[in-house]
């Protein structure tokens, strides 16, 4: 018979009080042409998958939920013209035809009725949980939200984002004069456009993002997302742009770039805040991203920013195969607990079967269902959760992979003095 173990008690055990957001009500935002057996990429179920997965593995249990609310209209217009949220507040009392035309005026967005409320919950849940992670209450967290936001311009919707959950989080934090320096890693496949100008002018603010370029052919097509934006005026060198030129790369390109590049500069910077613009579809089997980036490497990722400050808040984006995204964000909530990863699932191409393809043992490469479900659980006390990822870490670059971090690095060694120091 399973033993039934007291939640606060499994929380005591664990010192990093990691965080998350979710509320099933972001599920409304969907596309009004979806058709059952072909649903849209940014798929509702994107977050519902996540919350699953984390609840299978028992992971939740040793988690905190922060409670949410929607952005308000102040922190919204810190961030969106006035005219284009009053836009937004329209498609909530438009029909059918009407919100068809109305997203016609966007590049590559749908509407429904729901949809404006929903970009509010997403926006305003990880106001909240940035706020939860500065003031102390958690140490970390992950905001498991839709719909994303990295692409969203001041006066425009586009790349299925509505309003920029980044952008308004971090302006909501310097509002409130609760940090000094935010360092911002987007590792989306797609360049965050959105936020590269929100902040292109403001030092204060570290923009790194890794992404499929391809000569800028790749969305959102435009030259923004090349190495040679570094920022304006007095924040030239806080915009780093690393702008891969094909498909395929993978997890020794991610690690080769944040070891040599990312954490130098983060170093450097010292943040008092780091905020992931996690999307995960440069992830194996992404069918937009076309990458191959593993769970595991994300969450190395996770954990060497983690090193850099404690304070760390990654925020869902993309990710377009569902098995892919949920545990891929698996590997980075381990990462945020410091709980043992064991090499684990890999995502079928084009899968839809979600966590219940998978074993026990697959879910749950931290072995912690045994601890929490086992007759024997009073062991607990005197186990040591430790962080350990197989070969991650020591993946090596593909040639063009390096080429391009080397060139990004050349471009700003005149702004980095770890990076001259480097050689």
């Amino acid at each position: 018979m399973k033993r039934k173990v007291d939640k606060r008690l499994l929380q005591e055990h664990f010192e990093t009080r990691v965080g998350y957001v979710y509320d099933i009500r972001m599920r409304y935002h969907c596309s009004l042409d979806d058709a059952v057996d072909d649903p849209h990429p940014e798929d509702p179920r994107r977050t519902h998958w996540i919350y699953n997965l984390l609840e299978k593995s028992d992971l939740l249990k040793i988690m905190h939920q922060v409670q949410i609310y929607p952005a308000t209209n102040a922190q919204i217009l810190r961030v969106h013209r006035s005219k284009y949220i009053e836009a937004l507040e329209r498609t909530e009392i438009m029909e059918r035809d009407m919100l068809i035309t109305e997203q016609e005026k966007y590049d590559s967005v749908y509407l429904c009725s729901e949809s404006y409320y929903c970009a509010k919950m997403s926006a305003g849940a990880l106001v909240a949980l940035c706020q939860a992670v500065v003031n102390d209450q958690v140490n970390c967290g992950f905001a498991i939200v839709r719909p994303p936001g990295h692409h969203a311009c001041k006066s425009e919707a586009m790349g299925f984002c509505l309003l920029n959950n980044v952008g308004i989080a971090v302006e909501d934090l310097f509002y409130q004069l609760l940090v000094k320096r935010v360092m911002i890693v987007d590792w989306d496949v797609h360049h965050g456009n959105g936020i590269q100008k929100m902040f292109i002018k403001n030092r204060d603010v570290l923009y790194c993002s890794l992404h499929r370029y391809d000569g800028g052919e790749f969305y959102p097509g435009s030259k923004e997302g090349s190495m040679d934006q570094v920022g304006e005026e007095s924040a030239a060198g806080f915009n780093i742009n690393i702008p891969w030129e094909a498909s395929g790369m993978g997890d020794g390109d991610y690690m080769y770039a944040f070891k040599n590049l990312i954490l130098p500069v983060a170093n450097e910077f010292k943040p008092d805040m780091i905020i992931v613009a996690a999307g995960f579809d440069a992830a194996v089997n992404d069918p937009i991203g076309e990458c191959a980036v593993t769970p595991e490497c994300y969450a190395a990722m996770t954990d060497m920013l983690k090193q850099v400050c404690s304070k760390i808040v990654l925020s869902l984006e993309g990710g377009y195969n569902l098995d892919a995204v949920a545990n891929s964000a698996l590997g980075c909530i381990k990462a945020l607990l410091g709980v043992k990863w064991k090499a684990g699932f890999i995502p079928e191409a084009a899968s839809y079967n979600g966590y219940a393809t998978l074993s026990a043992a697959e879910v749950n490469g931290v072995s912690l269902g045994k601890h929490v479900v086992n007759p024997s659980w009073k062991a607990l006390p005197d186990w040591s959760p430790e962080f350990e990822v197989p070969y991650a870490y020591n993946a090596e670059p593909s040639t063009l992979g390096k080429d391009v971090v080397d060139r990004v690095i050349d471009t700003h060694k005149k702004y980095w003095k770890c990076l001259r120091e480097s050689g």
